[in-house]
């Protein structure tokens, strides 16, 4: 009983949480059939397996007065949630005029059969309470199992007509086009095969039971615990066309702390042009997207400020060394800016009075993967280049003769 219990239990939490999780996110649409089919297979879902299990079974039968009323409840709420999830399916599928047409249909079917399973349950002889194998226990009275064949039909027909549904939903065109709803499509069908398999396998055992043949028993045990592991895929299947599209990819995410600690030294050595506008918002330490965004709006603001400042001759002598070591078109971009930085953000650069270059030879990036491959150039530039190194000191001495004269 303790491993029915745990599985019941688990699962029918994780239902719950669903549910109270769906009816957050949508209060706001409340009164849309679609909603409302949603929420209705969530909690008929979420409902059935948490009632299963044996503790709330002997809980139930005895709240009620009724032997075995546990029973005629969980698979009510088994049987509402075939025809919900079906009728959910249809409401994705058609729009809510032509979908409703057929919905119609099946909220009258399933009430009917509903109400059915309840005339057959008082109809029947079934005053020894049975927590965990009630079908085998009374299958061979006829009015029980009129009951619980209707009850497995049109489960399985509900849950086969869900999981038809999503499959070729999810291969229509217009979803296709969108990967994480398709996929959660496939999801919401490998739902519903859950209770179909659960389904087929009750009612083998029961027309075995029919025919004397009770070693198939264990089957009809296994096999709700088998239906209840269903509310797994239905979590997946509801998360992914939500969460699916902000997944942050993990290769982007690593790409980015790389970019950071290779801009890093860069950053370092420029902050003390402008350290007022440092900022790393609450929350975000961690985040590498925001922080290299900050990065790199931090190092264009020093950039322009130290622009003023740029030495016409060290970008010369630095364009001059680096074409002379047949560096590619980007990289001499890079030295260049790396040695004027350089230069500009000593302090002997910034004790000149400023020149303002004209803007046409000023360069930004205007694409952000643009900006940000132009920005690991320079600071690598920065630190290692020899180029920058001989541009910056070539123009310390020309300042310093000049000085001498």
């Amino acid at each position: 009983m303790a491993i029915f219990n745990l599985i019941y239990l688990s699962c029918g939490m994780v239902g719950l949480l669903l549910l109270a999780y769906k009816i957050r996110a949508l209060r706001s649409s409340w009164g849309s059939p679609r909603v409302v089919a949603l929420i209705s297979t969530v909690s008929f879902s979420a409902f059935a397996i948490l009632f299963a299990a044996p503790a709330n079974i002997t809980w139930i039968n005895w709240v009620s007065g009724v032997p075995n009323f546990a029973a005629l409840l969980v698979y009510s709420l088994v049987v509402g949630f075939a025809g919900s999830s079906f009728a959910l399916v249809l409401f994705w599928r058609y729009p809510v005029v032509q979908a409703w047409q057929r919905v119609r249909l099946i909220v009258v079917s399933y009430g009917s059969i509903i109400a059915a399973m309840i005339v057959l349950f008082f109809k029947s002889e079934v005053d020894e309470e049975r927590q965990v194998d009630f079908d085998t226990f009374y299958a061979t009275q006829p009015t029980v199992a009129v009951f619980l064949f209707i009850y497995l039909v049109a489960t399985a027909v509900g849950c086969g007509g869900q999981a038809y549904h999503c499959w070729q939903g999810a291969r229509d065109e217009a979803i296709s086009a969108r990967p994480w709803l398709a996929r959660g499509l496939r999801w919401y069908s490998a739902t519903g095969l859950f209770p179909v398999a659960f389904a087929v396998i009750k009612l083998f055992v029961l027309l075995m039971n029919w025919f004397g043949e009770r070693s198939f028993d264990v089957l009809s045990l296994a096999a709700p615990l088998m239906a209840s592991l269903s509310i797994f895929p239905l979590v997946i299947a509801m998360a992914l066309p939500v969460f699916g599209p902000r997944r942050p990819s993990p290769s982007l995410w690593v790409r980015r702390w790389r970019t950071y600690f290779a801009l890093r030294p860069l950053h370092r050595a420029l902050v003390h042009v402008n350290p007022g506008i440092v900022l790393v918002a609450p929350g975000k330490f961690l985040n590498p997207h925001h922080r290299v965004r900050r990065q790199i709006i931090e190092l264009n603001d020093w950039r322009w400020a130290l622009t003023p400042y740029f030495d016409l001759t060290v970008g010369e002598a630095a364009t001059s060394l680096a074409r002379g070591a047949s560096l590619p078109k980007d990289e001499v971009a890079a030295v260049v800016e790396a040695a004027q930085l350089r230069a500009a953000g000593s302090s002997g650069g910034r004790s000149r009075a400023p020149k303002r270059r004209p803007a046409s030879e000023i360069v930004d990036g205007t694409d952000l993967a643009a900006e940000h491959d132009r920005w690991v150039r320079i600071s690598r530039a920065y630190q290692h280049s020899p180029i920058v190194d001989a541009a910056v000191a070539d123009a310390a001495r020309v300042e310093a003769a000049g000085g001498m004269d």
